[in-house]
């Protein structure tokens, strides 16, 4: 039977903490991705809706007509964006049907880095979760999809700390009552390739 355990030291207001969660399931799932860097480039135009889309510059970007991408910039990201043309370095692309997050900025010339989605194939049956974590030595960004393709969680990861869940404790289960048949992750950075950890225990009866 797997154990896990997550260990969080440090201090808030001043006084020291230390907690560390022990659990135990029937079985277990590791995923160690490198994401490929994303692309650095602008917003170029914006056309108002419906639907809106947007021609962003990417020089080197490798995308293709429906690429389903997240783009991120300083203040925040969208995700599930479907590439609709694609001419030299300009990228023009509109929401995707499980698109979501924050709105994209119009003014051009803002700066915005690309990255298409990396599809890592993974099922569990959300009810029977004990503990799930994820860490990503990047900004970036976790949907959570079922077996009919519908987004069921979208998480966003900040650089280098721990997003997880933990049975038994105050928060709800963010997956309770779905089955998970995949997971698409994308990155923020532009000048490397980010490592992602993706963890998972969980029991064979509810």
């Amino acid at each position: 039977m797997p154990t896990s355990r997550l260990t969080i030291s440090g201090d808030i207001g001043g006084i020291s903490m230390l907690s560390t969660i022990n659990r135990s399931a029937d079985g277990q799932v590791g995923h160690d991705v490198t994401l490929p860097a994303a692309t650095a480039g602008t917003v170029s135009s914006y056309t108002a809706g419906p639907p809106e889309q947007w021609t962003l510059n990417l020089p080197g970007h490798g995308l293709a007509v429906s690429d389903i991408i997240d783009v991120y910039w300083d203040a925040g990201r969208r995700y599930g964006m479907q590439v609709v043309d694609v001419t030299g370095d300009d990228v023009t692309i509109q929401d995707g049907s499980t698109a979501g997050g924050d709105n994209i900025p119009t003014t051009q010339g803002y700066a915005v880095t690309a990255s298409r989605q990396t599809t890592i194939d993974t099922d569990f049956d959300g009810d029977l979760l004990t503990l799930i974590g994820a860490l990503a030595k990047a900004r970036a960004h976790l949907g959570f999809f079922d077996a009919g393709g519908a987004l069921v969680l979208s998480v966003d990861l900040t650089d280098s700390e721990l997003w997880y869940w933990a049975s038994g404790g105050t928060a709800s289960n963010p997956l309770a009552g779905k089955v998970i048949d995949y997971v698409v992750a994308t990155q923020a950075d532009s000048s490397a390739a980010a490592n992602l950890k993706l963890g998972l225990i969980y029991d064979s009866t509810a």
